[in-house]
């Protein structure tokens, strides 16, 4: 039965990780990122023999942002295509669960997102190595961070998608990602502000995620890089939350009317 469980599984996950590879905007965002990332070699060029740093920063910078927004229009559009298409109702017709094709759809997405996220970063180590940086090793352990905020926002991108359609999905995965970056600063503000705000901000702090977790980019721009126990910690509190989302989008379809 588990051997069956994964065996279909990976079955959906193989399926969409096809289907996201040959999306029109996977390839615009991709090759958007390349040129905006070979392009930081000019203005490094510019700067006053800060060259490399800026290289680096704005390289990395790009990697985030090219990597959100391939996630952000795919995984909102992910469920809700199989919904208007009515294939979903083709592959819940087969031995399979609700359970499967969420995890199903969250793996194949997930491969193809970080896929494009290492096709990224080899451009941008290529692209410091030819500037005279050298290989920026720890830049891989910013990727690694940001891959895992990504699987986050994947789940919660397929939460999403299960009830609403693609361009209000972008918008509440967008929200959530501003707000995510930006708990610290509220929790600050709500310590100013008055009794009902201050616990609105309160419920808003530890019920979305804290995504400023995983950036360490200004970290390793000062060749800095956070201790194994604090990598663990990030690592586990990516996987419950990603795994919370993953089982709220299958039972939100488990309740849907086809």
């Amino acid at each position: 039965m588990k051997h069956s469980f994964i065996r279909d599984t990976l079955v959906v996950a193989k399926n969409t990780f096809k289907e996201s590879v040959r999306d029109k905007v996977f390839y615009a965002l991709f090759a958007f990122a390349f040129i905006t990332i070979t392009f930081t070699l000019f203005l490094g060029s510019i700067s006053l023999s800060e060259d490399v740093h800026v290289i680096r920063s704005l390289g990395m910078a790009g990697i985030y942002l090219f990597s959100i927004l391939i996630t952000v229009f795919l995984g909102t559009a992910l469920m809700y295509k199989e919904i208007e298409r009515r294939t979903l109702y083709f592959i819940l017709s087969k031995p399979v669960t609700h359970a499967q094709v969420v995890v199903g759809k969250f793996l194949g997405l997930f491969a193809s997102v970080a896929l494009s996220t290492l096709g990224m970063t080899a451009v941008y180590l290529a692209t410091v190595l030819y500037a005279g940086g050298g290989f920026d090793r720890l830049a891989l352990l910013a990727v690694f961070f940001e891959i895992l905020e990504l699987g986050l926002l994947i789940a919660l991108s397929i939460f999403f998608s299960t009830f609403a359609k693609p361009l209000a999905g972008a918008v509440y995965a967008i929200l959530v990602i501003y707000i995510g970056h930006s708990l610290g600063m509220l929790a600050a503000v709500s310590e100013k502000s008055g009794v009902l705000a201050h616990r609105f901000i309160q419920v808003l702090y530890y019920l979305l995620p804290n995504l400023e977790k995983f950036n360490i980019r200004d970290l390793v721009l000062y060749n800095q890089a956070p201790s194994l126990s604090a990598t663990l910690a990030v690592v586990l509190y990516a996987a419950v939350y990603a795994t919370i989302l993953l089982c709220g989008g299958t039972l939100l379809l488990k309740r849907r009317e086809f």
